[in-house]
């Protein structure tokens, strides 16, 4: 006896009865109707003859969608089987939740092993769907799968942004993003940026010996300890955030600046999680004993570009977009430092009376360890 056709003679009289009582019926209500699509949309009881199998509703639709590979179909009944099969759940195109069943279901299948070709493909191209469905429906994608360098479907929260390309080297492939997936949606379904939420812990600092390096950050720090200094710096925060912050005098009037032959940092998560150690680092600051440290370099304007770096990161929320015209007055003679500004058309404010406040001492930003503020590595 064949199977096959004793189950399509019973399946088209369930059809047929389906029909009958739920669509040429007037008095069936539409909680009818969605009660019978939520019993039946999760199980295979949609023929398809080119297929030669029965389907879950949920996995058919009425286009096609040759970007879900084999594990879904286009199934295109005449009237009024086409009705039935929407009754029982056929979707009429893919929506955010197909999109989403179809990662989490690959993402389950394959657990912690790399994808084959076929579904990596398929995940690609259902990725950059799903970025356009998101402006459509407007849902959420938070902890979503997503694919890493090494083809793996894992936790988005897992996997690190790669936008700072001088830490990828030092980085494991399974904590980076695939290059073919959007930044977009990944920071959409909580994956974190390397350039911005990862901390750096100094592990070694070794200063530099005696050269051209030691002889720039005498000059630079020189600079900094000027009341002329100082002065400029507030004019440029009160140009680009319209507000006069008041400046932990001592903090530039006794700080230093020393070059380093090298700097080895460890990087972490805010969690504390290791993401790479013992990699090469470019400058930090010890709190502590008001050192600017920046590495060794024989072109001048690389340090001095490190070096406006580090400063800014000390203004926190004040920091300065703009870096050029910090980085102007830091290697200018500190009596030029008024000059330049007006040439530069940096607005200059009234009151200049500097306050001896310590700012340093109330933060309390996670990118401070130990008293001591962490910025940029390569």
């Amino acid at each position: 006896m064949n199977h096959n056709l004793v189950n399509l003679t019973s399946m088209n009289a369930i059809y047929d009865y389906l029909y009958q009582h739920f669509i040429d019926n007037r008095n069936v209500t539409e909680q009818q109707k969605l009660e019978i699509q939520s019993r039946f949309s999760h199980r295979p009881c949609l023929w398809d003859e080119s297929t030669n199998k029965f389907w879950q509703p949920k996995h058919t639709f009425q286009v096609e969608v040759p970007f879900f590979g084999t594990r879904r179909i286009c199934l295109t009944i005449s009237h009024p089987l086409a009705e039935v099969y929407q009754l029982l759940g056929q979707r009429k195109s893919p929506t955010l939740t197909d999109y989403i069943d179809f990662i989490q279901e690959i993402a389950e299948e394959s657990g912690s092993s790399p994808l084959n070709d076929v579904d990596k493909t398929c995940i690609i191209q259902v990725f950059q769907r799903l970025e356009a469905q998101l402006y459509l429906e407007k849902g959420s994608i938070k902890n979503l799968p997503i694919l890493n360098a090494e083809n793996q479907l894992i936790p988005a929260n897992k996997i690190l942004i790669p936008d700072a390309h001088w830490w990828i080297d030092y980085i494991d492939n399974s904590r980076l993003l695939h290059p073919q997936v959007s930044l977009k949606l990944a920071k959409l379904a909580g994956s974190l940026s390397l350039l911005k939420d990862v901390i750096e812990i100094p592990k070694n600092v070794q200063p530099a010996d005696e050269n051209q390096s030691n002889e720039w950050c005498r000059k630079w720090q020189n600079t900094l300890n000027s009341p002329k200094f100082l002065d400029g710096l507030q004019r440029l925060i009160f140009h680009y955030h319209d507000s006069e912050l008041q400046i932990d005098i001592n903090l530039l009037k006794t700080a230093k600046v020393v070059p380093a032959n090298q700097i080895d940092v460890d990087l972490v998560l805010q969690d504390k999680s290791l993401v790479a150690s013992s990699i090469p680092g470019v400058y930090y600051f010890d709190a502590n004993q008001k050192i600017f440290y920046i590495t060794a370099s024989a072109n001048k304007y690389i340090m001095l570009c490190y070096l406006a770096e580090i400063l800014n990161s000390q203004l926190e929320s004040f920091s300065l977009d703009n870096l050029l015209p910090l980085t102007i007055i830091i290697d200018a003679e500190p009596e030029n430092i008024r000059s330049l500004l007006d040439e530069l058309r940096i607005r200059s404010f009234q009151n200049q009376e500097i306050v001896d406040v310590n700012l340093s001492s109330d933060s309390t930003d996670t990118k401070n360890s130990n008293n001591q503020i962490y910025w940029g590595a390569f």
